[in-house]
């Protein structure tokens, strides 16, 4: 084509209509929900893990950590409230979600950098903590964000093997910041900050230079307009948008989702805190040790197992997959917790003392919390209604993560009043309770009752 007789405006087209975009290329809709992924799980693994590890090691108490760790959760766990803005307001010509993860995706790196800038960032802790708890609340805002884009352009064939890829993708995050911070936390924090800030960076030029649709504007200024269709634009104004959240959360699926979701991560979470100081201060570990095992080896084997977890929900069923996990998960809580030099019940051949043994429990509760995830992902996804997806499904997540920070909380007043093997007794016991609700509803529910692409499946 020779450009010389082709008008600016019609170049401008051209570009528009012939550039990458989400919709039309799975491959690269996977990766860029992955790669957004990915920038949640390096600062995520970098506190849940480095810093968490690096208090214990300091002689910080269970109830110290949990609280951290339970502010550190809290903005994750109240961005239901975002759902009903990226619903109802956006700018469309740009894409229906792809702004607010710019927008959010820039407030992370921002907050990092602010991090980074810090003096002195080991003795001003509660600048740090501010900063942490501001940066989670943009990471909540893209978590929900890109939620909603993966509800709005998967298929429901692409929805297991895409969360488990997604999440996949957050646990190799975590292993970013997680081992490998871990061993450069020793020439401090400010260069911890930094490297997260670049990765974060680089990141956000995945959304800064994809359209979701073909024909939608790049950047403000650029040529394009809004290719959404009816069914896709934001709700008319937020009182029809809640009136149709309430009817989408009317149905026996949803709502027992939700209680089964809220039940799910309250044993994991309690322990979260009690191992780092069981680990680090009374069985004697080294910080990079610890680490290691759960932000290297233990992640990485969460990745895969993410990932597997994706797939098998895609082919027998998310409830399948999540309540196998969750049985083994609990059954590893009794044989670990029982087999404490204190209890009296400890009938194995093992104890604390092993550190193999130790390491066998960390690798596989970190596996099937893997597996449990992407199911869950899966199952909240296909129960949520395609009409109100990214309220909804942000709710579910919200959910979720309520359930994390509630654990978190609790962890340090349970180790005051309550022994060590009871304490994962009573993990375990969650864990199966979250179990009994899955045969009581049918995850396709919403879609057959109240219209969507996947109204005719069975229940699984």
């Amino acid at each position: 084509m020779d450009l010389s007789k082709v008008g600016y405006h019609e170049v401008i087209v051209l570009d528009s209509n012939t550039s990458l975009n989400l919709s039309e290329r799975p491959m690269l809709r996977l990766f860029t929900l992955c790669i957004l992924y990915l920038a949640q799980g390096i600062p995520y693994g970098f506190v849940s893990v480095t810093f968490a590890s690096y208090l214990a090691a300091q002689g910080k108490p269970v109830e110290a950590i949990g609280s951290l760790m339970a502010w550190f959760v809290l903005p994750w766990t109240f961005k239901w409230i975002w759902g009903p803005f990226i619903d109802r307001f956006g700018i469309p010509a740009m894409g229906k979600r792809r702004p607010w993860i710019l927008f959010s995706q820039l407030g992370m790196t921002v907050t990092l950098f602010s991090m980074a800038c810090i003096p002195d960032p080991s003795n001003n802790l509660g600048m740090v903590g501010m900063l942490v708890f501001v940066h989670n609340i943009f990471g909540s805002l893209q978590d929900v964000s890109v939620d909603a884009l993966a509800v709005d352009l998967l298929k429901e064939k692409e929805r297991g093997k895409a969360n488990g890829l997604m999440y996949g993708s957050k646990y190799l995050g975590m292993v970013i910041g997680g081992a490998f911070l871990s061993r450069l936390l020793d020439d401090g924090l400010t260069l911890v900050f930094t490297i997260q800030v670049l990765a974060l960076a680089l990141i956000m030029l995945f959304p800064l230079l994809l359209r979701e649709r073909r024909g939608e504007k790049l950047l403000p200024w650029t040529n394009g307009k809004s290719q959404l269709n009816d069914s896709e634009r934001f709700a008319s104004n937020t009182f029809y948008l809640f009136k149709l959240l309430g009817r989408a959360f009317s149905l026996r699926a949803t709502i027992l989702t939700a209680i089964a979701g809220f039940t799910i991560f309250i044993g994991e979470a309690i322990l979260g805190p009690i191992t780092k100081v069981l680990f680090i201060q009374n069985l004697g570990w080294k910080r990079t040790e610890v680490t290691d095992i759960e932000g290297g080896y233990a992640l990485i084997l969460g990745l895969s197992c993410s990932i597997l977890g994706g797939f098998l929900s895609d082919k027998f069923g998310p409830k399948r997959i999540a309540s196998i996990g969750s049985i083994v998960l609990a059954a590893m809580y009794v044989v670990f917790g029982l087999a404490s030099p204190e209890s009296e019940a400890n009938l194995f051949l093992y104890d604390w003392n092993d550190k193999t043994f130790v390491i066998i429990y960390i690798l596989i509760s970190t596996a099937m919390i893997a597996m449990i995830s992407a199911s869950m992902f899966s199952m909240c996804m296909t129960v949520s209604w395609p009409k109100v997806a990214g309220t909804q499904f942000t709710a579910y997540m919200a959910i979720l993560n309520l359930s994390t920070s509630f654990g978190n909380k609790i962890s340090g007043f349970l180790d005051i009043y309550m022994t060590l093997p009871a304490i994962f007794i009573l993990a375990a016991a969650l864990q199966i309770i979250a179990v009994l609700f899955f045969p009581l509803f049918d995850i396709h529910q919403t879609r057959r009752e109240l219209g969507g692409n996947d109204s005719n499946k069975t229940n699984k």
